[in-house]
C-alpha cells in the first residue's frame, strides 16, 4: 500500500514543476512587455525633447537681432542726416523786414512736413464702405420685397370697395360701375391717409 502511495506522489511532482516553470515564464514575458513599453516611452520622450530643442534653435535663428528690436521700441521720430531729409524737409526762403540789419536777411529754413494725416482727415477702406452700402441695399430690397413682392396681397381702393359691395350685407354693383371718378376731396383724403401710413411705418417711398 505504501509503495502505491509513493508512486502516486512521484507522478504528481512533474506537474508542480511544470506549473512553476510556466509561472516564471509568464512573469518573465510580462516583465519583458513592461520593459519594452518603458523603453518605447523613453524613446518617444527623447524624440520629443530633441524636436523641441530643434524648434527652439530654428526660432532663435529666425528672430530679428536684439539691436534692431530695441530700435523699433524707441521713438519713431528720429533725427536723420541731411541726405535722408530730402522728402521730409523743404527749404523755404523768408524775408523779415526790420530796422536792424542783422535781423533782416533772406535765409533758408527747414520746415518739417508731417507725414501723419491731419485731424480733419479720415481713412476708410473701400471694402468697409462697400460692405456698408451692400447692407443698406439689402435692407431696401427686403422692404420693397415685403411691400411689393410677389407674395404680398395688394389691391386698389376701388377693388376693395367692390369686394365689400359684393360680399357685404348690403350687396350691390361694383364701384367701377357706380362711380368711375372719385371726388377731389375723397382723393385728397386718401392721399393724406397714405402719407400718414408711410410716415408712421417709416417706409421708404419709391
Amino acid at each position: 500500500m505504501s509503495e502505491i502511495q509513493i508512486e502516486s506522489s512521484d507522478d504528481e511532482l512533474p506537474e508542480e514543476v511544470a506549473f512553476d516553470a510556466s509561472k516564471s515564464a509568464a512573469l518573465k514575458s510580462v516583465k519583458d512587455v513592461l520593459e519594452a513599453a518603458k523603453r518605447e516611452k523613453n524613446s518617444l520622450k527623447e524624440k520629443r525633447k530633441k524636436r523641441q530643442q530643434l524648434f527652439q534653435e530654428q526660432k532663435k535663428r529666425k528672430r530679428l537681432p536684439q539691436e534692431l528690436l530695441e530700435e523699433f521700441d524707441k521713438e519713431p521720430q528720429k533725427q536723420t542726416g541731411p541726405s535722408d531729409n530730402k522728402g521730409i524737409y523743404k527749404k523755404v526762403s523768408k524775408t523779415k523786414p526790420s530796422d536792424n540789419k542783422d535781423k533782416t536777411k533772406t535765409g533758408t529754413t527747414a520746415k518739417k512736413i508731417s507725414k501723419s494725416l491731419p485731424d480733419s482727415y479720415r481713412v476708410t477702406r473701400i471694402k468697409d464702405e462697400s460692405a456698408a452700402k451692400s447692407l443698406q441695399q439689402k435692407a431696401v430690397d427686403f422692404i420693397q420685397s415685403r411691400l411689393y413682392g410677389p407674395g404680398t396681397i395688394r389691391t386698389t381702393n376701388a377693388e376693395l370697395l367692390s369686394l365689400r359691395k359684393k360680399r357685404g350685407v348690403n350687396q350691390g354693383a361694383a364701384v367701377g360701375f357706380l362711380n368711375k371718378k372719385l371726388g377731389a376731396s375723397q382723393k385728397a383724403r386718401i392721399a393724406r391717409s397714405n402719407k400718414r401710413f408711410i410716415r408712421q411705418q417709416k417706409l421708404i417711398p419709391l
